[in-house]
């Protein structure tokens, strides 16, 4: 994994390279907050109930920008992003109450590729929007189950569950959309983005000892600051 990581980013600092010699084409990094979740589970009864919290993550990476015209232009980006989530499940089983509390951790390489559409431009401010699909590679990963079940007349037993994420799929794809903002300050040419990342990969997460695994998808929202070269 590492060594493909380390190739799909040699291949693409090679082509930023070539295409920087291009009038108009740009470098840049850029770095920020990743607000994950995942979704796919809803409740089947009166008895089952889930409530799902975020995992706070950083992302960052680089990209290069591709103009098409004044106007429009392609983003090609590889960016390391902090996924996952946290779902907590209850549900009443033979009378009998269960709760599962779960912790997912994954890290993702992605790579999206983005159509950008510059709608203003005030002197040395510009506002866009942009939309596109991503690739993803899971680089590591890890979980934490804690299942409760209330036995009457005994109480509550409790198990606990963690490892990595070595049998899940590699491979995610995704939609996105979002804006950002261009603009030069200090002699520098900066930008800020938002983009909100839907996963379409129903992911098998693992789940309790004996259990069906969980079928959830990714879906983050990005805020990154950068700077072009």
């Amino acid at each position: 994994m590492k060594k493909l990581t380390y190739l799909l980013l040699a291949l693409f600092l090679l082509a930023g390279s070539t295409a920087m010699a291009q009038t108009g084409v740009r470098f840049g990094f850029k770095a920020g907050y990743s607000l994950a979740m995942q979704y796919g589970i809803d409740p089947a009864d009166e008895t089952f109930t889930v409530e799902t919290s975020n995992r706070n993550g950083i992302a960052g990476g680089i990209l290069i920008y591709f103009p098409i015209t004044q106007s429009v232009g392609i983003q090609q980006e590889l960016l390391y992003a902090m996924k996952g989530s946290g779902q907590d499940v209850s549900v009443t089983e033979d009378g009998i109450p269960v709760n599962t509390v779960s912790e997912y951790k994954l890290n993702y390489f992605d790579m999206p590729i983005l159509v950008r559409y510059k709608f203003v431009n005030i002197k040395n401010i510009s506002i866009y929007g942009q939309t596109g699909i991503a690739l993803s590679l899971l680089l590591n990963g890890d979980y934490d189950i804690v299942s409760t079940v209330e036995v009457p007349g005994v109480g509550p037993i409790v198990t606990n569950e963690s490892g990595d994420m070595k049998g899940l799929d590699i491979f995610d794809y995704s939609f996105l959309y979002g804006f950002g903002v261009d603009f030069d300050l200090l002699g520098k040419n900066l930008f800020f983005e938002a983009r909100m990342t839907i996963g379409w990969n129903t992911l098998a997460m693992p789940n309790v000892e004996n259990a069906d695994p969980v079928p959830l998808r990714n879906q983050n929202y990005v805020f990154t600051t950068g700077m072009y070269f």
